[in-house]
């Protein structure tokens, strides 16, 4: 089991990556029957709320062999609220086939998850999905490609209504045996389209490979063997895109695809020293906490750290290994915690308990869920004993609430999301003096702030007294002035620290901290709030409909375009008018509407809000 490979399925919502993923499971022999998504019945989707709401939640992984090579299928989530878990899919993966619905085209998550592995340079396989359908627009879709991708596609089989598929490489028809899997078998229809496919990927392979263009223009016979190489060397210039067309949900054309995997993508193993790579962390029942984990090494298992002890992983299904091989992915349980992303939390939500004795075990399981989930964060309003829980979206406060109750037994009373402001520092502040004793301890500051971000303090400063001073900077940037958002933007300055008696970390962290609360006043503050990068996408007769209603929500349009039968909008949007916003965009589209939004981390999308100070409160 040397030759291991790690995919990734992306896709917009309901393109059918989930279904594509149970019939590879399917079809490569590892589960017996493959489960629809409509039913509830998806392997991959194995949470009660996957199952109930048909959408994938937390990235799904599971394994399989395929001419002789091991593979790992990482069954990436497509909904907005979980990003992270399309983030570290990519992050594990060797490679990845985008699903792309043929009937739908290019949706806008579509394009966020293209501009996503090619930021990460991750290999690219397409899967044409749904071509099974009447009204499915094959074609249409290689024009969409090229011309918002600009790149170029080069199917590699050709889909024949509800029968099966004629492969470009072997030039064989797969159809269903009587098992219901694709094998080989004699079809004289619809030939010709699949020479001209063969002819297409010949001029393709050309471009890389001048053998094949010698031959062309000699008007040789291009062999199977040669063409595959050409379009290996093709693929990895990347100039073109690898594509492959069937129905998902009827088993067409998915062996082909994985045929196509196993020629294209290869294994990536980074030259490092390191035991491997933690992808992320999960909570799975009767094991706890684990991180999902990338192996850089092969190990025995009397090699193991001895603290460790790794899994693999099926679904929701963990199995105890001995050894473990460079390049494939397991669960570990005993690697300590660390942060893997930074990710910036859009929403929060104030957490209450129902009864007063079930307050430890609500914070436990809140930290659990935040120690595990790297997109949330929970933080702790000791006046009252509630929590204010930040998440990426209002479909995730939803999963957090029901596993809450589901999988830790909590029951607790929460409020409706709100949108995350931010408190920014509008000016530079001069330096002030703070004094503080406890007991013996007596603490004496000098504290400026300027326009930033970060600390300065002063040389020579012993570890405990550092430690204070950042506890204290941190916790009071993170509580706010006024009330509305974490404070940003801002440089504290330490000019003087006097200490007479013992160290007492408690007094030089009160000291510091009133000095902050002294230092920064409401004045010198402004409240920004988070906008979102919005791609809409709509049936072209409900055009002016959308533009009307995004503009209701105060948003900036600044870009459309469309083909007389879809439009697309780009515009800039205050995220709080976005709430169930899916809702009433399908409802206004009648169900035709989706879109994508993304927001840039780096705070380059929050706006300064114009109020005067006695509006605040209202904020």
């Amino acid at each position: 089991m040397k030759d291991i490979r790690n995919i990734a399925i992306l896709a917009h919502i309901d393109a059918g990556k989930t279904t594509l993923s149970e019939r590879i499971l399917w079809a490569a022999g590892k589960i017996l029957r493959a489960g629809d998504v409509e039913d509830g019945l998806a392997t991959m989707d194995y949470l009660p709320e996957e199952r109930e709401k048909g959408i994938t939640i937390e990235a799904g992984i599971s394994h399989f062999m395929w001419r002789g090579i091991w593979w790992n299928l990482i069954d990436a989530p497509g909904h907005i609220d979980f990003g992270m878990e399309a983030d570290t899919a990519l992050e594990a993966a060797d490679g990845v086939v985008l699903v792309i619905s043929a009937v739908e085209g290019i949706q806008p998550q579509t394009v966020a998850a293209w501009e996503k592995l090619r930021s990460l340079n991750k290999p690219c396989i397409i899967f044409f999905n749904k071509t099974d359908l009447p009204d499915s627009r094959l074609e249409e879709s290689f024009w969409e490609i090229e011309e918002q991708f600009g790149i170029s596609p080069v199917l590699l089989n050709w889909p024949v209504k509800n029968e099966g598929v004629w492969d470009v490489l072997s030039g064989t028809f797969l159809k269903h045996n009587s098992a219901g899997k694709e094998d080989i078998f004699e079809f004289a229809e619809e030939k010709r389209e699949m020479e001209n496919c063969q002819k297409e990927a010949c001029e393709a392979a050309s471009l890389a490979d001048d053998k094949i263009l010698e031959k062309m223009l000699a008007k040789q016979k291009i062999e199977s063997a040669e063409l595959l190489l050409g379009l290996q060397k093709l693929f990895s210039k990347k100039s073109h895109i690898l594509c492959y067309a069937g129905s998902a949900k009827k088993n067409i054309g998915i062996r082909s695809l994985l045929n196509g995997l196993s020629f294209f993508i290869k294994q990536q193993i980074p030259n490092s020293n390191e035991l491997g790579q933690v992808i992320r962390y999960r909570s799975f029942i009767g094991t706890g906490e684990v991180a999902i984990f990338k192996s850089y090494k092969n190990l025995q298992k009397n090699e193991f750290p001895e603290e460790l002890r790794f899994y693999r992983i099926h679904a929701q299904n963990l199995n105890e290994v001995s050894e473990i091989f460079c390049g494939d992915i397991y669960a570990v349980k005993g690697m300590p915690h660390k942060k893997i992303a930074d990710y910036t939390p859009l929403l929060k939500m104030r957490i209450e308990c129902l009864k007063a004795e079930d307050w430890k075990l609500i914070d436990k399981s809140l930290k659990t869920i935040a120690r595990t989930d790297h997109s949330i964060k929970i933080t702790e309003i000791p006046s009252d004993g509630s929590w204010t829980l930040h998440a990426m979206g209002a479909v995730q406060f939803d999963f957090i609430l029901s596993k809450l109750k589901r999988e830790f037994r909590c029951e607790v009373r929460a409020g409706e999301p709100s949108v995350e402001f931010r408190e920014v520092l509008s000016r530079n502040l001069d330096a002030i003096e703070n004094f503080c004793q406890i007991g013996d301890t007596k603490v004496s500051i000098s504290l400026s702030a300027i326009c930033g971000e970060g600390k300065e303090l002063l040389d020579g400063l012993s570890q405990e007294i550092t430690d204070a001073l950042n506890s204290a900077l941190n916790e009071f940037c993170e509580a706010g002035v006024l009330g509305k958002g974490s404070l940003h933007n801002v440089k504290f300055m330490l000019h003087k620290l006097e200490i007479s008696g013992e160290i007492n970390q408690a007094a030089i962290k009160k000291a510091c901290f009133d000095a902050a609360k002294m230092l920064i006043t409401p004045d010198s503050v402004e409240i920004h709030e988070p906008w979102v990068n919005l791609n809409v996408q709509c049936p072209a007769i409900f055009t002016g409909t959308v533009a009307s209603d995004l503009l209701s929500r105060g948003a900036k349009i600044l870009n459309s375009d469309g083909d007389g039968k879809k439009h697309r909008f780009y515009a800039n949007a205050p995220l709080s008018k976005l709430a169930y916003y899916t809702t009433e965009l399908l409802s206004i589209t009648k169900g035709g509407g989706n879109y994508a939004m993304k927001f840039a981390c780096d705070g380059s999308l929050f706006f300064k809000i114009n109020c005067p100070k006695k509006c605040l409160d209202t904020v």
